[in-house]
């Protein structure tokens, strides 16, 4: 099916061979964000590093519940796709021995790339970012909890410790220590591990790096954790909000423009209260300009709207700022300025929510907009009088208004392409429609005896 027989793949051939490796396993990631894949036997390495292997198109047609979303393209008769390893991406897998991995393009059977292939989309974007003469480098925050399950099948935090402090880190430091080491084997480069706000929460800090690794780097962040945690007896969980009176975990994601040469191209001291160049600034006022819709994509589920209200440090408003939790985006502090998003979370696909943010930062480039001044003061205690008077717009509130921004939302249309677009909206409405018709447990109690 390939065309050739590329450097890399060779490579990667010899270093499977050499590093004894005797099973890879191929991923990809689904429309939930979720990675997928198979394991394959060491006689199958080069024929899939030539041609791939199939996997069924109606993979992607499912909730996260694995429900068929209806009137889905991905049905019975809907074929397959070929994922075709990146060697570039290939880390050896230290939970097992002998064992690597490796993430993969979707392509037609001909070679060519496949429109539902997310992947392929978010590298259309760092392809037209290329064309303006820069680079991204990316940097994902995830936060997540670590929980036991009791015999009465509720989660329990595994630290019920104070925010921030090393007894709390002490209590699951073996097990962090193993997830970093892990993570450091994979190349996946961490900044820092650290216990947060909720108890038993915590946040992996991962190296910024090029989009596609970046995205990558998150999935097996994601991944390694959960696996590690499972070994202990423990549950590590990345959902939104998985308790009512604990603090949410977000997705933070810091973004930086690179010029040809290497060099940041973020920062212009004394030019603009935000102290980013023109650059920045218009890569900012894109992210502004499709605030909604970016929301939406970055935090696609019915749990995500309990994590994003105002007044709970997850932004609430369509706004930046310097140094400011309250916001859409933040601008750090510090000698090189970046731009951080602060409105997803880990239920979104890390390379369409990657390919929203720098379509609508490359379009803040090519129009040379401009932000506005930064936004000042706790945006989360605004009332939404105080808020219209200010000309601050809000942030989705519910996940069909957001799904509803992110259908009108001419740009994210033309970035995600007419079947990833399509399809991607089934699967989170159909989520929509399923939790719509869940009777919950606090409603019985509210409402059993009316």
């Amino acid at each position: 099916m390939a065309e050739g027989w590329e450097p890399a793949q060779q490579d990667l051939l010899d270093r499977l061979a050499r590093e004894e490796i005797a099973h890879l396993w191929v991923a990809y990631a689904d429309y939930n964000g979720r990675s997928q894949g198979k394991s394959l036997p060491r006689a199958r390495f080069e024929s899939t590093l030539r041609n791939g292997v199939t996997f069924a198109q109606a993979n992607l047609g499912h909730t996260v519940l694995d429900i068929g979303a209806p009137d889905t393209m991905f049905g019975a008769a809907s074929g397959d796709f070929f994922a075709v390893p990146d060697a570039d991406s290939y880390a050896p897998l230290p939970l097992f021995p002998a064992t690597g991995r490796v993430f993969c393009w979707m392509r037609h059977e001909g070679g060519a790339p496949w429109e539902g292939d997310p992947r392929w989309m978010l590298q259309r974007q760092v392809d037209a970012l290329t064309d303006l003469g820069f680079t991204a480098q990316v940097a994902f925050e995830p936060e997540g909890y670590l929980f036991r399950v009791g015999d009465d099948g509720q989660p329990a935090p595994a630290d019920p410790r104070g925010m921030f402090t090393l007894d709390g880190l002490e209590t699951n430091a073996d097990l962090l220590h193993r997830i970093s080491d892990a993570l450091e084997a994979m190349d996946v480069g961490i900044e820092q591990i650290a216990t947060e706000y909720g108890p038993g929460q915590f946040e992996v800090n991962i190296r910024h790096a090029s989009p596609i690794k970046a995205a990558e780097d998150l999935l097996t962040v994601r991944d390694v954790t959960r696996a590690l945690a499972r070994r202990e007896g423990l549950v590590a969980s990345f959902m939104p909000k998985p308790f009512e009176t604990a603090a949410g975990s977000g997705l933070h994601v810091h973004l930086s423009l690179w010029d040809r040469n290497g060099e940041s191209v973020m920062a212009e001291p004394g030019a603009h209260p935000s102290g980013l160049s023109a650059a920045g600034r218009a890569f900012l006022a894109g992210l502004l300009s499709h605030a909604p819709a970016l929301a939406g994509i970055g935090a696609p589920t019915v749990n995500s709207y309990k994590r994003l209200l105002p007044g709970s440090w997850a932004p609430a408003h369509a706004a930046y700022a310097v140094g400011n939790r309250s916001t859409f985006v933040r601008i750090p502090g510090g000698a090189r300025p970046r731009i951080e998003v602060r409105s997803g979370d880990s239920t979104a696909n890390p390379y369409l929510y990657l390919a929203a943010l720098l379509a609508a930062g490359v379009e803040g480039l090519r129009e040379g907009a401009d932000p506005g001044p930064p936004a000042e003061g706790d945006l989360g205690h605004l009332s939404r009088e105080e808020t219209t008077e200010r000309g601050i717009a809000m942030l989705p509130r519910r996940a069909p208004e957001a799904l509803d921004l992110v259908e009108g939302d001419v740009l994210m249309r033309e970035t995600l392409g007419p079947v990833i677009f399509a399809e991607w909206l089934k699967v989170k409405r159909a989520e929509i429609a399923l939790y719509e018709t869940t009777v919950s447990p606090w409603e019985r109690t509210a409402y059993l005896r009316t």
